[in-house]
């Protein structure tokens, strides 16, 4: 291939033998092509005219461009892009959050605030959560019903370690002694996820040893999830300024509320706090006294006796404890109608008395808890669909995410409460999804086929994708991508060009994520752009190494000819340190290879070993590697050879090597490339005889020509002797 292609040709450019020695024109690598600056992808101040682009991808019609930012000289640092940096709209990002100089994809939701990727304790958390969902991905889950057991609980461990995770997460925001409306905001994300979560492991995961009866478990959840508030201040003033208790709204409010959620201990001092010590007045007050505080001591004995959970496996003591009940709200008798009204109504909830269980409380999350804990200790998932229509006739549901999410979680609709979950967080949709898949072997819950199989992945990726773009979770993005069976290689190859690279360090774990997913052409792509930024800096060795990894066989051999170029300039071998970096064998690339045994050559000459020399020089020649152009150099080589060779009687070449030189002479002074060797002619005239000491140096290669007579004569003759 010539060194000095004619202008009009298409074919590939190549650096040409130009002897005034220019700056490198990158232009000439394989898949390098000038690009117009874009500020929609790029900042305008580091854009350079240097991208690679791949002839692939026009096959595969993703018009992928490689980038190399070139930064300030004197730091030499690059950042590379294979393609255009993610740039969503900024309608959608949260203004607040530039100054962490990361951005993330928000929830679209009007309902949501936009909460950021923070170093700390957000960037903890995902780690941490990722190491629970990597536990989980492991897991072997099996539908033989010999290892039901041993997966239901290493369900509920992975989904006690998801909660613990979110509840250090909200102690870690609760430690930052200033909270801004965003952190706020975050606390109260947070604790949405973990409602929803501890729900669904109540309602879906499979129980184990460790957890009680469902009535319990909601409560449990009702009390820590939203849990019963401080009094007011306003509650606060009326119990404090009033003489009698027992008459007092405020202190009956709180006391039904206790009774409601099953917080029996405070409500137990709740009403000894009403028991008046009896003072000697007349016998009619007295016999008041004692009766009131008698009733109200059997209503504590009725609240301490209540069967445990566990007494409820005959059946009997519930039974009785429920007559118990009865008896004592027909005994209750009294002046004090109000008072009155009221222990009657708290043994009704005990009881379990829907009416009395709704009218008191104040949401349709605490109705539904109190009238499954008091009504129906015992149900099972399935009925909790049951209770939920009176209560849904009392209470309407709040249009937020959380309520509606809650909403369909009861009623058993998980792919309905899956999307509310998308617009309270992304992290929340796809673990939870991804525990409910692992769950739900068998593609239902409840009887009814179910659509998060067929979703997991959509979410993992949705998830995914903001963390490919964060400084220190990409890697943790791209582990959620490899999980992904269906498409994760899909998108894994669509965004592993977006992620930018300034060192080594972080080009090998790109590059380690491709040789794992067996993204082949993206990691050619990787390599590639790598060994173009070193040639960008003139690092040859490392450009070699790279080009030679990535299979650039058209630009190594434009690197070889940038070798042979400052050879015909100076008439010295510089690039030998390059290759004394390079490991080289015979399965090398073919240009790298030449360099080489060329390199040789000059070496045995300079030992003084001509006959090894001369058996390198005609390897270079028959190779037929470099531009035609050079091959007069390689002629030239052979003059001095011969001539030692007829001078001292050694046979340095045979017959057919002669032969071949003549056949080369002729293809050097082709006219096709008559203007490149006499270019490259006049440039070696300037250094030859100095560095040689012969003047064997002409356009017509006469010298050669007539060598080559002379050596011919002189075998025939040796070999008539």
């Amino acid at each position: 291939m010539s060194l000095f292609p004619e202008h009009n040709s298409n074919i590939l450019q190549f650096t040409p033998f130009t002897f005034e020695p220019p700056p490198v024109d990158y232009s000439q690598f394989e898949g390098i092509s000038s690009f117009p600056s874009s500020t929609q992808f790029y900042e305008a101040s580091v854009i350079t005219e240097a991208f690679l682009k791949e002839d692939a991808y026009l096959g595969k019609g993703k018009g992928k461009q490689v980038e190399e930012n070139d930064l300030k000289p004197e730091t030499r640092k690059q950042t590379i892009f294979l393609n255009p940096l993610f740039k969503y709209d900024s309608n959608f990002w949260s203004t607040s959050n530039q100054s962490t100089g990361v951005k993330f994809h928000p929830t679209r939701s009007k309902d949501f605030a936009c909460y950021v990727f923070g170093k700390e304790p957000k960037e903890k958390f995902y780690n941490e959560a990722f190491s629970i969902f990597r536990e989980a991905a492991r897991a072997p889950f099996s539908k033989e019903w010999r290892e039901k057991s041993i997966r239901e609980k290493l369900l509920c461990d992975i989904s006690w370690n998801y909660v613990n995770a979110i509840v250090n997460h909200i102690k870690s925001l609760q430690e930052i002694p200033i909270k801004d409306k965003q952190i706020q905001n975050e606390i109260s994300t947070f604790r949405d996820m973990m409602a929803i979560w501890e729900l669904c492991r109540i309602m879906y995961f499979i129980k184990s040893e460790r957890y009680q009866r469902l009535s319990t478990d909601l409560l449990t959840w009702l009390n820590e999830c939203y849990p019963l508030g401080a009094l007011t201040e306003e509650e606060l003033n009326e119990l404090r300024d009033s003489p009698n208790l027992r008459n007092t709204v405020a202190f009956w409010s709180r006391l039904y509320k206790l009774i409601l959620r099953g917080l029996f201990p405070q409500a137990i001092n709740f009403l000894r706090s009403i028991i008046m010590a009896v003072e000697i007045t007349s016998d009619q007050i007295i016999n008041r006294e004692i009766i009131i505080n008698d009733i109200i001591q059997s209503v504590i004995k009725c609240i301490k006796s209540r069967p445990k959970m566990s007494s409820y496996d005959t059946g009997l003591a519930w039974r009785n404890w429920l007559s118990q009940c009865s008896q004592l709200q027909k005994s209750i008798i009294l002046e004090n109608k109000f008072l009155e009204e009221n222990l009657i109504m708290i043994l009704k909830i005990l009881s379990g008395d829907p009416d009395a269980i709704l009218a008191k409380s104040s949401s349709w999350l605490e109705g539904l808890v109190a009238l499954v804990y008091h009504k129906y200790p015992k149900c099972e998932t399935s009925d909790v669909r049951s209770t939920l229509g009176p209560v849904f006739i009392r209470f309407s549901v709040h249009p937020d995410p959380t309520s509606q999410a809650l909403k369909r979680i009861f009623y058993q609709r998980i792919d309905d409460a899956l999307g509310y979950c998308k617009h309270i967080d992304p992290w929340l949709l796809s673990h939870l999804t991804d525990l409910l898949c692992k769950t739900d072997l068998d593609e239902t819950i409840g009887g009814k086929s179910l659509l998060l199989h067929q979703h997991r992945e959509g979410y993992l990726i949705k998830f995914a994708e903001p963390l490919l773009t964060h400084s220190t979770l990409w890697q943790v993005g791209f582990k959620y991508l490899e999980h992904c069976e269906k498409f994760g290689k899909v998108f894994m190859e669509e965004f592993v060009g977006k992620i930018p690279f300034d060192n080594e360090r972080k080009f090998e774990k790109i590059l380690k994520i491709c040789e794992d997913n067996g993204l082949k052409f993206d990691e050619k792509c990787i390599i590639t752009t790598m060994g173009t930024k070193y040639m960008q800096i003139k690092r040859y060795a490392s450009t070699i190494i790279y080009y030679m990894r990535a299979g650039k066989d058209e630009s190594l051999k434009a690197i070889c000819n940038i070798f042979l170029t400052q050879y015909v300039e100076s008439g010295k071998i510089m690039f030998s340190e390059v290759l004394d970096s390079i490991p080289v064998d015979k399965n090398s690339n073919e240009s790298v290879n030449f360099l080489s045994r060329y390199r040789l050559y000059h070496s045995l000459i300079q030992d003084e070993f001509y006959v090894q020399a001369a058996q390198v020089l005609v390897e270079c020649l028959r190779s037929e590697i470099s531009p035609k152009e050079f091959w007069g150099v390689l002629l030239f080589h052979t003059v001095p050879l011969m001539k030692l060779g007829r001078r001292k009687g050694i046979k340095l070449f045979e017959k057919i090597h002669i032969d071949e030189f003549i056949y080369y002479c002729s293809q050097v002074l082709d006219k096709r490339i008559e203007d490149s060797w006499l270019k490259l002619v006049q440039r070696m005239k300037r250094w030859h005889y100095k560095e040689t000491g012969y003047f064997d140096i002409s356009e017509d290669l006469n010298p050669v020509k007539i060598e080559c007579e002379r050596y011919k004569k002189n075998l025939e003759k040796n070999h008539s002797v």
